[in-house]
């Protein structure tokens, strides 16, 4: 599902980059992340919250900022969207909202109309993350009314960044599911205050932070240079031991690795499950995919929306992979190794579901299937998991005890919280 088609026509997203050579834009990086963001893993998750029948509502925050050609008009609301009706809705609604929310009101309007339903609002800040604005900040914690004006009450274009409307946003939003698109190390490095308030939140809450190596390595060696930087980066860190990171440039790679190492522990703190660093692959040319020089660091506290992560993940990889070999002179051959290779990684799965089983002699398998899932992250989706129990059930490697009794289509059954694993 190409959600976001009409996002740049300037900036092609880099998994269609066919015949590339050269180095992706920032802007090429953003356009191409939101495209797989929203449509494997938004979606997903969206369809999960829906299905628990207990949210109506969610909302995607999008803070990585608009291209200056990304959009027509910074007016439009996706509220304007309802008003065509009949076969030109489609037509009506690409003309209404401005083209850097047509990817939302698209999803949007798909989720809406399930079985399931659920709203999805998707808020995007004209200025993005790190630019702050200066001025005295608002007294007793009061919001000004301008600043609450700033939010639209559908999906819809933000007049700032969100270092500026953070607090009335998250005010506005405060008993919905949302998910925050942020970038911590950008033109204003965030402080540890200004990430804390989406940690606390006993709203479940998802958090994705985009950081460009690039930055990230800028941000240390200006404050290796510089109190007011090292202060700053300290207190975003919480800690000092970046200090001990090397800034030759021969190891400028592994300085920039050991800070964001210091960066991923500071959030791990707030969160019991694992935070993900991602490293997305993107095809340069025919036959060649290179990682990007960004990550992806992804906080939750939902398995849930682990797992929808983890598909989403596991299955932009093996399509950049697989769209890699398009078109190229041996592309037969080079598909048939894939699948190879995808066989021979179940067998893996296979034997290392088996060990761990019998080792830890785990009763429930949605605890196994969480540890082989995050030791294995992006690499297996949940029902390649779910597959491989029915396989170890079926070879008699392991029997369940079913709660719900005795039925007939067992074979196909996924064990779940209420059955028992008994390990031969």
């Amino acid at each position: 599902m190409n959600l976001w088609t009409d996002f740049d026509n300037h900036h092609q997203p880099a998994e269609h980059a066919v015949g590339r050579t050269r180095r992706l834009s920032e802007q090429e990086v953003v356009s191409s992340l939101r495209q797989w963001l929203l449509g494997d893993y938004a979606a997903s998750y969206c369809r999960s919250l829906a299905a628990t029948r207990i949210f109506r509502r969610c909302y995607w925050v999008d803070a990585l900022g608009i291209a200056t050609k990304a959009h027509s008009s910074l007016n439009g609301t996706a509220e304007e969207s309802k008003a065509p009706t009949g076969k030109n809705r489609k037509k009506e609604v690409a003309r209404i909202v401005p083209p850097v929310l047509q990817p939302f009101v698209s999803l949007a309007q798909t989720l809406a109309q399930e079985s399931k339903p659920i709203t999805l609002h998707g808020l995007m800040l004209e200025a993005g993350s790190s630019r702050r604005k200066e001025g005295k900040a608002a007294q007793n914690g009061a919001i000004a009314p301008v600043a609450l004006s700033l939010i639209p009450k559908v999906s819809g274009i933000i007049h700032g960044s969100w270092l500026d409307v953070a607090s009335p946003l998250l005010i506005e939003i405060a008993h919905s599911r949302p998910s925050f698109l942020l970038n911590p190390f950008g033109q204003t490095l965030f402080r540890h205050e200004d990430l804390a308030p989406l940690y606390q939140r006993t709203v479940p809450t998802e958090i994705l932070l985009l950081v460009s190596h690039k930055q990230v390595a800028t941000r240390l060696l200006a404050a290796q240079r510089s109190v007011a930087h090292a202060a700053a980066l300290t207190g975003l860190l919480r800690t000092d031991r970046w200090k001990t990171l090397s800034t030759k440039e021969e190891e400028i790679a592994e300085g920039t690795e050991g800070l964001l190492a210091l960066f991923v522990s500071s959030i791990q703190r707030s969160f019991s499950l694992p935070i993900q660093r991602m490293q997305l692959p993107v095809q340069l040319r025919p036959a060649v995919v290179e990682m990007l020089p960004y990550s992806l660091l992804f906080a939750t506290k939902r398995q849930d929306s682990l797992v929808c992560m983890n598909d989403a993940f596991c299955l932009y990889q093996r399509r950049i992979l697989e769209q890699s070999h398009r078109g190229v002179l041996a592309e037969e051959w080079f598909l048939a190794q894939q699948k190879q290779r995808l066989v021979e990684q179940r067998v893996q799965l296979y034997q290392r579901t088996l060990q761990l089983g019998k080792a830890q002699r785990i009763r429930r398998w949605p605890d196994l299937r969480h540890k082989l899932l995050l030791a294995h992250f992006g690499q297996y989706m949940q029902r390649e998991h779910d597959a491989v129990i029915q396989q170890l059930l079926s070879n008699g490697a392991v029997r369940c005890e079913w709660r719900r009794g005795a039925i007939e289509d067992k074979e196909d059954r996924v064990p779940g919280n209420n059955d028992t694993l008994v390990w031969a």
